[in-house]
């Protein structure tokens, strides 16, 4: 179900892909849709945006890929995706959503899986799927097939609400984005009554500061309280 990747090679952005910008920067989105798109082989702007995406934190030391292949069909209450990463959700009734590996209707209608060889997808039946990670990200990535309502979003918080959208209808989508600088614990996927689906959901932890970045802050924190000890400033311990 979840793999740890390593380094991906970068692809040419489409118009629709924001440009990555320098990495204290806020949000950036690498989106694409591809109407009426009929399986997995039809969606090539997805796919870039897909290889964009991954291409943006390839350089990340902990990323990771869950493509529900190895999860048990039917409906879950909380299921593991690895990665210290969680999925819980409840459809339009309430009930809990649930892991397939056949689609109700079309691709472009109802979603299905987009994993290379495989057949497992999360279906969405309606409401929302949030996923929760112990350790913060900031990137996070996905397919989204099937959709056939607009004003669908992605919505998490990093020191500040934020909304992503997922803007295709009756197609294959791909919205990923990037947020580095900053912590997301979770994120939310709102259908706002739709059903279909979400598959190949990649995220990377936000990294840890090295020892010497903790070094150089003490060293940093040390100079500032000798600088406002100096001008009779007192701090408490």
């Amino acid at each position: 179900m979840l793999s740890k990747i390593g380094a991906l090679s970068a692809c040419a952005l489409l118009p629709a892909i924001l440009a990555a910008t320098p990495a204290d920067a806020a949000v950036v989105i690498y989106s694409a849709y591809d109407s009426g798109a009929t399986s997995i082989s039809t969606k090539p702007n997805s796919d870039a945006a897909r290889n964009a995406f991954m291409a943006a934190i390839a350089d990340q030391e902990n990323q990771y890929v869950a493509t529900f292949e190895s999860a048990a069909l039917g409906a879950f209450a909380s299921l593991d995706l690895g990665g210290g990463a969680t999925l819980t959700g409840a459809d339009n009734g309430g009930k809990s959503q649930t892991i397939r590996g056949t689609t109700n209707c079309s691709f472009s209608a109802c979603g299905a899986n987009t994993t290379a060889g495989g057949k497992n997808f999360l279906y969405l039946n309606g409401g929302t799927a949030t996923f929760t990670f112990a350790d913060p990200v900031h990137a996070f990535g996905a397919y989204f097939t099937g959709a056939q309502l607009s004003g669908l979003m992605l919505t998490f918080n990093d020191g500040t609400a934020q909304s992503v959208s997922v803007p295709g209808q009756f197609g294959a989508d791909y919205v990923g984005f990037t947020d580095f600088g900053r912590e997301i614990s979770q994120i939310t996927f709102v259908s706002r009554g739709d059903f279909m689906a979400i598959d190949d959901v990649a995220f990377a932890l936000s990294p840890a500061p090295e020892p010497a970045s903790w070094a150089l802050m003490i060293l940093g924190f040390s100079g500032a309280g000798a600088m406002l000890r100096r001008r009779g400033i007192v701090i408490a311990a």
